[in-house]
């Protein structure tokens, strides 16, 4: 069979890379004859989603649509579409209903909750928001595919055909590191995000300089963006796509901050299911997902106030028997529900209820 995937952006984007790419081999090595087409191209990838210039991402837009025209010419070939979250983010649906009048198989996948505005943003980017785009995608697709239940549970309203695949992690390459050579002298204490969640670091402000005050640690910030606390030793990293492995794999402990909000139970953990696929202990806020993902001092550590925070990140520095005990355990568990081999097989089985059809 064929199916065309319509990605929101190549594989510099994380949420195309995880939902969509990871999976392309496999489904053609199971005679699945997969097309892809991002909204941009890799050579716009920066300019547009790091820029915080309105008016300069506008610029892009006439090439958005020039692409998304040229995919209308050929939607009806494949036996389904799958668009990878919404065409034109937070605008109004054009493309997707265009997209329905040529060919009803459509899946739609998203992994944050693309129905609200994120936080943190300049509003001015959400001039021309349409409420309901989101809802209206869901309610003509004949599929959507989310990446945790609370997504789940917003589809259900629009359209009863909604199956849950979480975002999942190639436990073949995301491994365990050596780490017998590096240098020990300080513990590392590592995050790795997008600029646009960097906001959640800024909790852990008092937590950090309490920790810095009675160990010797390193902040490891593995992001498109920079973050500094005066006093506190932070080592900001440019990621990269061939480097970010190698630089989780160095975290002695990692952590994922979350706000307990809307746009917060949208997220699906995938920076902290990267650390925990790498054996490296984590601790969560008890919010949203990791709720789910998390068992408390049994395969990672849920925090939901600052001295929470300080007390589990404090145990896992003075006890590097307890961080191999939980990293490992961590590792267990991405393997047995978040590994990319078995949601290959869910995200098959999703595609071949259009074979034929």
């Amino acid at each position: 069979m064929k199916i065309l995937f319509l990605t929101q952006t190549t594989q510099k984007g994380p949420a195309s890379r995880y939902r969509v790419y990871q999976y392309i081999d496999y489904l053609r090595e199971n005679d699945i004859q997969c097309d892809i087409s991002s909204a941009l191209p890799d050579s716009c990838y920066e300019f547009f989603y790091q820029n915080t210039n309105i008016f300069k991402k506008i610029l892009l837009l006439p090439l958005i649509f020039v692409r998304r025209i040229r995919d209308l010419f050929r939607v009806n070939n494949y036996e389904c579409v799958f668009i990878q979250r919404d065409i034109l983010p937070q605008l109004f649906p054009i493309f997707e209903t265009l997209i329905y009048k040529l060919n009803k198989n459509i899946i739609f996948d998203f992994d944050d909750a693309i129905f609200l505005i994120p936080p943190q943003r300049n509003k001015a980017f959400y001039f021309l928001r349409d409420n309901q785009a989101i809802q209206k995608i869901i309610s003509l697709s004949s599929q959507i595919i989310v990446g945790n239940d609370y997504l789940k549970q917003y589809a259900l309203k629009f359209n009863k055909q909604v199956e849950l695949i979480p975002t999942a992690i190639d436990t073949k390459k995301w491994i365990k590191a050596d780490k017998e050579t590096q240098d020990k002298r300080k513990i590392i204490i590592g995050w790795i995000g997008t600029r646009h969640n960097l906001f959640y670091l800024n909790m852990l402000k008092s937590v950090f300089k309490q920790l810095s005050e009675k160990h010797d640690i390193c902040l490891h910030i593995i992001s498109d963006a920079n973050f500094k606390i005066k006093g506190i030793d932070i080592n900001n990293i440019p990621w990269a796509i061939k480097t970010e492995l190698e630089e989780v794999q160095k975290f002695d402990i990692a952590i994922a901050p979350l706000r307990d909000d809307a746009w917060g139970k949208g997220k699906c953990g995938l920076k902290a299911l990267q650390c925990m696929a790498c054996s490296i202990p984590t601790v969560c806020s008890e919010d949203g997902v990791y709720k789910q993902i998390i068992v408390d001092n049994l395969n990672g550590f849920l925090a939901k106030n600052e001295k929470q925070w300080l007390s589990r990140i404090s145990l896992l520095i003075n006890s590097p028997k307890l961080r191999v005990k939980i990293g490992q355990a961590g590792r267990e568990i991405v393997e047995a529900d978040y590994s990319r081999g078995l949601n290959a097989i869910k995200l098959k089985q999703v595609i071949e209820k259009f074979k034929e059809k």
